[in-house]
């Protein structure tokens, strides 16, 4: 049962999380804060399901009820949102391949879960263990409803998320990318551009008469 109204807060933090021996990922919560921050952009507002798949989820619009709770930080108020209820999950797909991602994150609770799927592994996020913030589950506070930022620190890329909660409701809003990767047929047509400037530079300048 999400908790009414107490007084809670927090520091942004950045926390460092492994995911191999040699590499790692860092988060970030800003309480309060609201997404979409300078840079990034706006991919998925949760006005409907497109991009996500699972079970036991919900695309919910205020008021509150047993089933979600509105991000208080969430900007502009009273929009769609996404809501994992109880032993349910949700696989969000970022669209694409990315250095940086970010998304509100409402009434954070113990039993919320987050997977990101990198290009070097999977990373597990557990409130109130791996990542050491309040989660009691108020709906108002900004210790517990803010900018959830997570960046690469070795080359890696996100390509999506996965939301899990052991009970009503794991609830995010407003996922916002930046530092997109080309992909391999974009990567082809750029060598092949550089490759044809190539030559006509060379007949330029076997052209020119001394």
């Amino acid at each position: 049962m999400k908790m009414g109204i107490l007084a809670a807060g927090v520091a942004a933090a950045a926390i460092m999380v492994s995911t191999s021996a040699s590499a790692a990922v860092m988060f970030s919560f800003d309480p309060g804060a609201a997404s979409p921050d300078g840079g990034f952009s706006v991919i998925n507002a949760f006005n409907d399901a497109t991009g996500i798949t699972g079970s036991n989820f919900q695309i919910k619009t205020p008021p509150s009820d047993g089933n979600g709770a509105t991000p208080a930080n969430s900007i502009p108020a009273g929009t769609p949102y996404l809501s994992v209820l109880g032993g349910g999950f949700a696989n969000v797909s970022l669209g694409g391949a990315f250095s940086a991602f970010q998304f509100d994150w409402g009434s954070i609770d113990s039993y919320n879960t987050l997977t990101i799927h990198s290009s070097i592994g999977d990373v597990a996020v557990v409130p109130g263990g791996n990542f050491p913030n309040t989660a009691n589950g108020n709906q108002f506070a900004p210790g517990t409803n803010g900018l959830f930022t997570v960046r690469a620190t070795a080359g890696e890329t996100f390509t999506g998320i996965t939301l899990a909660s052991g009970s009503n409701s794991f609830e995010i809003d407003n996922l916002a990318v930046t530092g997109g990767v080309p992909e391999p047929a974009s990567w082809a047509l750029m060598i092949m551009g550089f490759g044809s400037a190539g030559v006509m530079l060379r007949r330029r300048r076997g052209l020119r008469v001394a």
